[in-house]
């Protein structure tokens, strides 16, 4: 049954990769892998909101028996953004803490570096374990076998889902509401959670984030040089919640952008993307949209 839902789930990305033709929301530009159906390597322009001007890339890479589990999406560069986990880090589990105690490194569920978290946008894929097994060992009808089950996903997952996780993987960075809509309990970064929080209640909440320029401040020092209390320094910890985040946000968004329009991002193609960039200057560039067009008529 392994190979069958492998190769239903094979070709049932087939379709919806064909069917994008048609309604893949705008800035989203993928490719599936050569050699693998499973992986899509993808990239995104963001036209609007705090990440604007920005250019991501990342990858989408489908388990076998999708929908019924959710894909994993992994930026390729650092992006400063509550849902997605820093490169540097290895921390979070996309199970409920509730659920296990101990989280191992072998956790399948587990994001990577650079991963999304999908449980805010689709809850539904991350139904609690503990709490449907519960249900069932209290009815006592149920057969053993069934009570120990997981938690099942969707009975009939949406067709269009995949670019249901498109779209919502757009607006995730061009609109604020989304961002203000996040729990901490579903952010993958709590330090770009709170920081988000500090700058929406600040002066300079209404202040888009400049996209043009991108300074290298030292603001970041300067806010924890800034954040320093009595309380900090005789060695009492002090939760997120209440360190300073005052220009956080505006500085790390800034060289999230700049990291991905970095020539290293555009131009290395270090990661097997199927989909490549060319450095081209304007009169080059002008010339094969004049050369289309002829071709065009």
């Amino acid at each position: 049954m392994a190979l069958l839902s492998t190769a239903l789930t094979r070709q049932r990305l087939r379709i919806d990769f064909a069917s994008l033709k048609h309604a893949c929301p705008r800035g989203v530009y993928l490719a599936p892998h050569p050699d693998n159906p499973l992986l899509w390597h993808g990239v995104l322009f963001i036209r609007k909101g705090p990440y604007a001007n920005a250019v991501l890339r990342f990858q989408l890479d489908f388990p076998d028996d999708y929908p019924y589990r959710p894909p994993v999406v992994t930026f390729l560069s650092d992006v400063f953004h509550p849902l997605i986990t820093p490169l540097n880090t290895y921390t979070y589990t996309v199970r409920d803490a509730a659920a296990a105690d101990t989280v191992s490194a072998a956790d399948r569920d587990r994001l990577p570096p650079g991963g999304l978290s999908l449980r805010h946008g689709f809850p539904e894929w991350f139904v609690v374990p503990s709490e449907n097994t519960a249900a069932n060992s209290a009815d006592p009808t149920q057969p053993a076998a069934q009570s120990e089950s997981r938690a099942p996903a969707p009975q009939t997952p949406s067709a269009a889902l995949t670019i249901e996780v498109l779209q919502y993987l757009r607006v995730i960075f061009d609109t604020e509401s989304i961002l203000d809509a996040v729990s901490l309990e579903d952010a993958a970064n709590p330090g770009a959670w709170h920081a988000w929080r500090s700058f929406r209640s600040g002066p300079t909440a209404s202040r888009a984030i400049p996209a043009v320029s991108f300074p290298h401040p030292s603001s970041m020092r300067m806010a924890r040089e800034r954040s320093s209390s009595p309380r900090q320094l005789s060695g009492s910890a002090r939760r997120p919640a209440e360190w300073n985040w005052q220009g956080v946000w505006e500085d790390r968004v800034r060289k999230s952008i700049q990291a991905s329009l970095s020539e290293h991002m555009l131009y290395a193609n270090e990661h097997d993307d199927a989909i490549c960039f060319s450095k081209m200057d304007e009169q080059v560039v002008s010339e094969m949209m004049a050369e289309s067009k002829t071709l065009a008529v």
